[in-house]
């Protein structure tokens, strides 16, 4: 059984990645909170020029992984999905794009499964919508 699955696109001026989000990656894995299942990195010139920008090039047994799963052909993300992540993007920007398994939500699927309850609806409030929720924005 699989826990929620997740897509998450997140847009950075130029192109600097430093590690500090794949350090937090690793750390949410090795504490079970959730499984990236693929990952891809794409970039977009001034001149609108898109490129995949390969994972093989940053040092994380995450990339690693990803990257095995990606050259055996069971990766998710198509190039498609890159394609479509560059029409958004601006120029002169980057982009991670990340599936992810929410691991921490598997126990609770299973409970409502085994009690015979069934999923009608789901969704995700942004947390910079807590303003709304609770009349204040959240520290």
């Amino acid at each position: 059984m699989r826990g929620p699955i997740d897509f998450i696109i997140v847009e950075f001026d130029g192109n600097n990645f430093r590690g500090e989000i794949i350090q937090e990656l690793e750390i949410a894995v090795r504490n079970k909170v959730i499984d990236v299942l693929d990952m891809a990195m794409v970039s977009k010139d001034s001149d609108g020029n898109v490129e995949a920008i390969e994972l093989s090039n940053l040092d994380s047994d995450l990339i690693r992984v990803i990257k095995a799963s990606k050259d055996s052909g069971t990766g998710l993300i198509t190039d498609e999905d890159v394609a479509e992540v560059g029409d958004v993007l601006k120029n002169n920007c980057s982009a991670g794009l990340l599936i992810i398994e929410q691991l921490w939500a598997k126990g609770l699927k299973k409970a409502i499964i085994d009690t015979g309850g069934r999923l009608i609806s789901e969704g995700r409030i942004h947390p910079d919508a807590t303003k709304e929720l609770n009349g204040k924005e959240e520290e």
